[in-house]
């Protein structure tokens, strides 16, 4: 440790004795942490001290004696729960808040006042400046239909005339439903003062900020894009009534309408199943009585959701390309596929042993007019040649041997499974359950 002084040196030097050779790195990586982990373990702890003791009689411990001279059992006892952490630790430093840094000089709501109005052209770091953002929302939260709103917020509300105006970090603002929809609108209370001398009351339907920040976080980390069709077909089984999740539906149709084969093929075509319980429960905060309305209005609601909820992971997908990769005035190209494509093609060769002119009847490319007499495939030797580069740029020569081996490896246990065993292991994958779940067996693997 930096900076000891020499009797705090000694004095972790005899907690190491005391407490074994692991209690250094641990101080280390763990810190005070470490010190309210020990305060539970009293065995351990009843231990220490009785080794201390024992040693202090013979003349041991002398820099910890010197620290312990006259305390009580009970002090010494809650010096080794967690006392010790003061004398070989340093003080922890207070925390650096951004809005102690100039211009603010301490005052949060200043500072929150000029991230709310904007201040990427003050980060180089796109990191740091995502951070600041997403400290806020944890700051704020979510929202939605609270009764009253007396955290700050933000939204872009509209003062009932054109130009819309930011509310301020703390106001009255209150959400209110009007309409047979159950339309969420905001109401503010002291807005802008009107030439009869009062403040006016504003009236918005447009999402608080953080609410739409935060929400469109959860779609992109727990939506997945899904199959209109397939879902056309799964979701009348699957949307469950009060009390229920997707998952408990979604199990107990696949193990009831087993013999139903398209729609088994159905529900475990979809795969990203728990991304309906996201939307369920998207639903069933915003729109309260959802559980009561009739079967038909929750499947219409749920599809309806899912729709949105592809077209936002889509647009959010194309920024992304266009940000990495895009060219203004044309279309982002098509890297992924043909990347994919050649990679299909090197696993094929490393992995499946194909020769390049199978590779190129599997992969659907046209043989060169030479083939019969030369018996060579150029364009598909180039593919596998290219997606071999790409999968040792990401795990290395030697990274990509191995799990060529491993693919091998698996392959072979898969084929030496029964039809049943594969249709069981198939169900816990599409499930995201263990396999002994699905089967109440043991895997085969």
């Amino acid at each position: 440790m930096r900076g000891e002084s020499g009797a705090r040196r000694k004095a972790l030097q005899e907690l190491k004795e005391l407490f074994g050779p692991a209690f250094g790195p641990a101080v280390e990586a763990y810190g005070r942490s470490l010190a309210e982990r020990l305060c539970e373990e009293e065995g351990y702890i009843a231990a220490v001290k009785r080794r201390f003791e024992e040693g202090r009689l013979n003349g041991e411990f002398p820099a910890l004696s010197d620290l312990l001279v006259g305390a009580s059992d009970e002090e010494i006892e809650e010096f080794f729960k967690s006392g010790w952490a003061r004398v070989v630790l340093p003080e922890p430093r207070a925390e650096s808040k951004p809005w102690d840094l100039a211009p603010w000089g301490g005052d949060m709501e200043a500072y929150r006042e000029s991230l709310y109005a904007g201040m990427a052209f003050g980060f180089s770091d796109l990191r740091a400046f995502a951070r600041e953002w997403l400290e806020e929302l944890l700051r704020v939260g979510y929202y939605g239909m609270e009764e009253s709103l007396g955290l700050p917020l933000k939204q872009q509300a509209g003062d009932l005339s054109a130009i819309p105006r930011p509310l301020p970090l703390f106001g009255e603002v209150y959400p209110v439903r009007i309409g047979e929809a159950g339309q969420v609108y905001w109401l503010q209370l002291d807005a802008g003062r009107s030439e009869r001398g009062y403040r006016n009351v504003a009236i918005s339907d447009e999402p608080l900020r953080t609410d739409k920040a935060i929400i469109a976080a959860m779609t992109a980390l727990e939506g997945h894009p899904m199959d209109a069709e397939r879902l056309g077909k799964a979701l009348p089984e699957v949307v469950p009534a009060y009390g229920e999740s997707v998952w408990d539906r979604w199990t107990k149709t696949l193990k009831e309408r087993r013999s139903d084969q398209e729609l088994v093929e159905a529900l475990e075509g979809l795969r990203h199943h728990q991304s309906l319980d996201y939307v369920l429960t998207l639903l069933r905060y915003h729109r309260p009585g959802f559980d009561a309305l009739p079967r038909e209005e929750r499947v219409a609601l749920v599809a309806g959701t899912c729709s949105y909820v592809n077209a936002f992971l889509e647009a959010l997908r194309k920024l992304m390309a266009f940000l990495e990769h895009g060219t203004p005035g044309r279309r982002i190209p098509a890297a992924t596929k043909a990347a994919a494509r050649d990679v299909r093609a090197a696993v094929l060769k490393d992995v499946d042993d194909l020769t390049y002119r199978e590779i190129g009847r599997e992969l659907g490319v046209s043989p060169p007019e030479d083939v019969g007499h030369k018996g060579d495939h150029p364009t598909v030797r180039k593919m596998v040649r290219r997606g071999r580069r790409i999968l040792e740029q990401a795990l290395g020569a030697e990274g990509w041997r191995r799990q060529a081996e491993a693919m091998r490896v698996e392959a072979c246990r898969w084929n030496a499974l029964s039809e049943e065993e594969r249709e069981a292991e198939l169900e816990a994958e599409a499930l995201g359950v263990p396999y002994e779940e699905t089967t109440g067996r043991t895997n085969p693997a």
